[in-house]
């Protein structure tokens, strides 16, 4: 069973994966994987390690190419577009969460959050401060901004690069394991700014090997060895 949602009432998918097939050398990844994801959901895949769970996430978000099939945004190619176009693309409307931060060290946290923005070049500097320093409020860091990444908590540094992700007012937002090396306290409050977000209708994709995590989502994709193996809403989206 699929869980359908929209905030745009579009008919067509944000995310389509058709026979999408990941090989790396002789080692098949992905195996032929036929995925929708609609305008506004939020989306967790769960699996064990090794079965793919990234790669997926990375192909869907156009970091990798499929070997065989395709991956559509709205329902056109990202193949069709040249790099220049697909990196712009990831930059505006594409927010992307790593587990281990990526935070640049010779930056402040402030600054960390309002590089992709600077990189856009879409507003002015002003506006991009004001609305780091409000993403910093509303996710709990608004103390840290002229700290470095040195000082603060893995908790504290996992939100400031989720306000990094959020910079640029992406449709989407993909997420790996970015509760993984967070204790239980922060763990939650990840997960209570992610559900703040899609409330708001970013379309959230996350990758979890936490079954608590996951079911803060809408939907749950499992996967095994590259296959997916269940489809399910999450509990209380049923």
């Amino acid at each position: 069973m699929t869980t359908t949602l929209s905030t745009t009432g579009l008919d067509v998918p944000l995310l389509e994966a058709r026979g999408v097939t990941r090989r790396l050398q002789r080692t098949t990844i992905l195996h032929d994987i036929d995925l929708t994801v609609a305008d506004g959901e939020f989306l967790a895949v769960m699996g064990p390690s090794g079965c793919g769970k990234s790669t997926l996430l990375y192909t869907l978000s156009g970091l990798e190419d499929p070997t065989d099939g395709s991956v559509l945004w709205a329902g056109e190619d990202h193949s069709t577009l040249d790099g220049k176009a697909r990196s712009r693309r990831r930059l505006l409307e594409i927010g992307i969460v790593f587990q281990q931060f990526h935070l640049l060290r010779n930056l402040s946290l402030l600054d960390n959050v309002l590089l992709p923005g600077l990189l856009a070049r879409t507003e002015q500097r002003t506006v991009l401060r004001t609305r780091a320093e409000q993403l910093m409020t509303q996710l709990g860091v608004d103390d840290l901004t002229e700290r470095g990444v040195g000082e603060a908590s893995g908790g504290q540094l996992q939100r400031v690069a989720l306000a990094r992700a959020l910079i640029n007012h992406p449709r989407l937002l993909v997420a790996d394991e970015p509760t993984g090396a967070l204790d239980s306290a922060a763990t939650e409050e990840m997960m209570d700014a992610l559900a703040e977000i899609s409330a708001e209708g970013t379309t959230i994709v996350l990758v979890t090997h936490d079954a608590q995590v996951a079911q803060r989502a809408h939907r749950i994709i499992a996967l095994a060895d590259g296959r997916i193996s269940g489809d399910r809403p999450a509990p209380g989206n049923g």
